[in-house]
């Protein structure tokens, strides 16, 4: 009996040493990403859940029909031609840490104070040059990233005041440029001056040299017995008129409602003694037919070649090309758009001119689009561009 007990002894060790390694093993493929072997299903188990996926199969197939839902809230489509452009209003946006020249100034450009797009720009530089003095980075941020932020929190408020200018767009970015290019440690004080500098050079070189040049380079084109025709009011209009002082010619001064622009180039006139007309835009085309030039001022050129301007200056262009008379347009270099643009319909400012109790408001686009067929030449401080 002795030598059985010994056997059932050493089969209880092989079993032991067998679990053990077992275990071992699992451990071991667990450790390495191998999970252990699923462990084996009964014939009961295995019934159930061949029944639990057959009624899944049939739960997909057959959904049960969903509780019907609130149809979803109609969508406020533009139901005429202009419905899609942002109607000018009086009213600001909050203005939630934004200094108090730049509210101010969002407030002037709501209320259509500043009409020119050179004096949008001079503007928001003044603005900017008098926000930056009491700027102040935050203890834990670097002053040139900093900056660069408010900058552009600045112009997105003044962006919903009112929609902005490539003269202000080019500002901006000339502004932002300089900030975000700042060595990071430098200094508030040193942020301060360099974007101060920035706005003095900016409109020094870009505004009031380039003014100043346009002037030079179209007084060329006048000569004596001229009679020039003008549509409204530009810096560079003002300055090539100027230029052309004490030569015998006559200026005819077209002008139309909202802004009568034309009546600042006018006064401007008077005072040199300059021989000049003022007619509205409808009677422009009898004094189109005598005349040997007409002047253009530009809120932009786009690059396409077409002119972005005062509403009515596409009318006096396409009179004066039909009564084949060349039309000059004065725009200064930083006004010059990589955009596109064909008509006027597709970014524009709208106003609305209170009518009586019978009638809806007029609506009146501030700006027009005259193709670049009807530009005989385009006078920049850097060249004179054909069209």
């Amino acid at each position: 009996m002795a030598p059985a007990a010994a056997t059932d002894e050493e089969k209880a060790k092989k079993a032991a040493e067998k679990a053990r390694r077992k275990a071992e093993f699992e451990a071991k493929r667990a450790k390495e990403g191998n999970p252990p072997k699923k462990k084996q299903l009964s014939k009961a188990e295995r019934r159930e859940l061949q029944e639990k996926q057959r009624a899944d199969k049939e739960a997909k197939k057959n959904p049960k029909p969903k509780a019907d839902k609130p149809p979803p809230p109609p969508v406020e489509r533009p139901t005429t031609i202009l419905g899609h452009l942002t109607k000018a209003t009086s009213s600001t946006p909050p203005a939630d840490g934004v200094p108090a020249s730049i509210v101010e100034l969002g407030q002037k450009y709501a209320a259509g104070e500043f009409d020119g797009s050179n004096d949008r720009c001079r503007s928001l530089l003044d603005a900017v040059r008098t926000s930056i003095k009491d700027y102040a980075p935050p203890p834990d941020a670097a002053a040139a990233r900093d900056l660069d932020v408010k900058l552009k929190s600045w112009a997105s408020y003044l962006e919903k005041c009112r929609e902005p200018t490539a003269s202000t767009l080019a500002a901006l970015k000339r502004l932002r440029l300089v900030a975000s290019t700042l060595p990071p440690d430098i200094s508030p004080s040193e942020a301060q001056a360099a974007v101060e500098t920035c706005c003095d050079r900016f409109r020094e070189e870009r505004v009031e040299l380039a003014v100043r040049e346009i002037g030079r380079r179209g007084a060329q084109k006048i000569r004596d017995g001229d009679v020039v025709v003008a549509y409204g009011y530009a810096d560079a209009v003002e300055a090539l008129f100027s230029e052309a002082v004490g030569r015998n010619f006559e200026v005819v001064v077209v002008d139309s409602a909202p802004a009568f622009a034309g009546r600042r180039l006018l006064n401007a006139l008077y005072a040199k003694r300059v021989r000049t007309t003022y007619v509205r835009l409808t009677a422009a085309a009898p004094e189109i037919e005598r005349a040997t030039l007409v002047v253009l001022g530009a809120d932009a050129v786009f690059s396409n070649g077409s002119i972005l301007a005062r509403s009515g200056a596409f009318a006096v262009a396409a009179l004066a090309q039909r009564r084949h008379v060349p039309v000059l347009v004065t725009c200064e270099a930083y006004k010059c758009h990589d955009r596109v643009r064909l008509d006027a319909a597709d970014a524009n400012e709208l106003f609305e001119f209170p009518s009586s109790d019978d009638t809806p408001p007029l609506t009146h686009l501030t700006y027009d689009v005259t193709p670049a067929s009807y530009v005989s030449a385009v006078a920049t401080e850097h060249v004179l561009l054909p069209p």
